[in-house]
């Protein structure tokens, strides 16, 4: 579950942030829609210590990649991510500060753009057209962060009119993924396995629009 508000330093700033990391979390891997009792401290002392929300979620990006590759056993977690966070959080701190410019907001364009051409179904036009819009109001952003942060909002919110728009094939969805797991089926519970055949379900969906991503964005507001 998201922390309570009690243990922010700035309550209304750190809960939203909070819940942010929380729904995107959630629209990349379905199942239960809170954090546990270990995701929330990991999450608090992240956001304590400045840790921007686009950056957690990058790290969430790179971690469900590297586990698509391989299927685990355990269920995608803020826990599961902390390896990445921190260390490029530590490689983050050793660079010197350099002056903001509007490149940043160059290539958020661009990536306005990249997305504005993304082949969707019909039924997801209007939720594009939605994303490209609100990256293109990004520009004159002065905190990189800050874009970053919104800009991963807006994917969130993506994520999540792709699932309800497929709602027709997510049993199909749930077959295909069991062919995935095949290998843990006879391993995991039931409830466990039907945890991972939630997660991976999403994460089908989610392959076929791989622009739409925290990772993708990080990565352009973070390029030298």
């Amino acid at each position: 579950m998201v922390p309570p508000a009690s243990t922010f330093k700035d309550p209304h700033t750190l809960q939203t942030k909070a819940e942010e990391v929380r729904a995107y979390l959630v629209a990349i891997r379905g199942g239960a829609p809170f954090l546990s009792s270990a995701d929330g401290r990991l999450l608090v002392r992240w956001l304590e210590q400045g840790i921007s929300v686009a950056r957690i979620l990058a790290a969430v990006d790179e971690t469900a990649e590297k586990r698509r590759k391989k299927r685990t056993r355990s269920r995608l977690s803020l826990t599961a991510c902390r390896r990445s966070i921190e260390k490029k959080t530590k490689i983050l701190q050793t660079k010197a500060p350099s002056a903001k410019t509007s490149s940043e907001n160059i290539q958020m364009l661009k990536y306005a753009e990249e997305l504005n051409t993304m082949s969707v179904p019909d039924n997801l036009l209007r939720a594009q057209a939605t994303l490209v819009r609100q990256i293109q109001n990004l520009d004159g952003t002065q905190d990189p962060e800050e874009a970053a942060s919104e800009a991963v909002s807006a994917c969130r919110y993506f994520h999540e009119a792709a699932w309800l728009a497929c709602s027709d094939e997510h049993a199909a969805l749930r077959e295909e993924a069991l062919v995935e797991l095949a290998a843990l089926k006879n391993i995991l519970n039931p409830d466990a396995l039907a945890a991972a055949v939630d997660e991976v379900a999403h994460d089908i969906v989610r392959r076929r629009t791989p622009l739409v991503s925290a990772k993708v964005v990080w990565d352009r507001v973070s390029a030298e």
